[in-house]
């Protein structure tokens, strides 16, 4: 198997925690930004991506390797996150201003100068980016926001890329909508 992680996952399988810590460490701070940007809170994106590492860890036996490990990885996150938005804690922080996206990584998704202006579109764009669908969400975080092509954003989402570039233009199309609204 190709997968670079199925080393490490089968030696978590054999019980060796090991395996674990290695890829906790290839794949913590970048599933850790994932579900920040997806969910639009730090605290509330570390507890997730811990949770996240906690399912993997007691899971780990029902993993078959038929796609790869990153996608699995990928897909309990984005289930987090769909149950992180059906949550009262979600809901009642959505009545208060608290559940506005924190701006703490402003120019990760503004190249402009930081000027008052780009500010407020940055702040804009990351409220708008908190309101699409989640499949929507996934794509443009890896994609425009992360960078990633759509070959590596299909990996991570265990979606074709094909998939990930129509979900990115549906989810460009209506970002320029809510945009339109706030």
């Amino acid at each position: 198997m190709s997968d670079p992680d199925w080393p490490d996952v089968q030696a978590l399988q054999n019980g060796e925690n090991e395996g674990l810590d290695r890829l906790l460490e290839r794949h913590r701070r970048p599933l850790q930004t994932f579900i920040h940007r997806m969910i639009g809170h730090a605290a509330d994106a570390d507890e997730l991506t811990q949770e996240t590492f906690v399912r993997v860890y007691f899971q780990i036996q029902q993993y078959l390797p038929e796609a790869p490990f990153v996608a699995w990885l990928y897909q309990i996150a984005r289930n987090l996150c769909r149950d992180y938005f059906r949550s009262r804690a979600f809901r009642q922080r959505q009545q208060s201003t608290e559940w506005l996206p924190e701006m703490s990584d402003r120019h990760s998704i503004a190249s402009a100068p930081f000027t008052q202006e780009n500010l407020e579109r940055t702040e804009k764009l990351q409220i708008a980016i908190t309101r699409l669908p989640l499949a929507l969400r996934a794509c443009i975080v890896l994609t425009a926001i992360e960078g990633l092509s759509h070959k590596e954003a299909a990996l991570r989402l265990g979606i074709s890329p094909k998939a990930v570039e129509n979900k990115t233009a549906r989810a460009k199309k209506r970002l320029l909508i809510v945009l339109q609204k706030i």
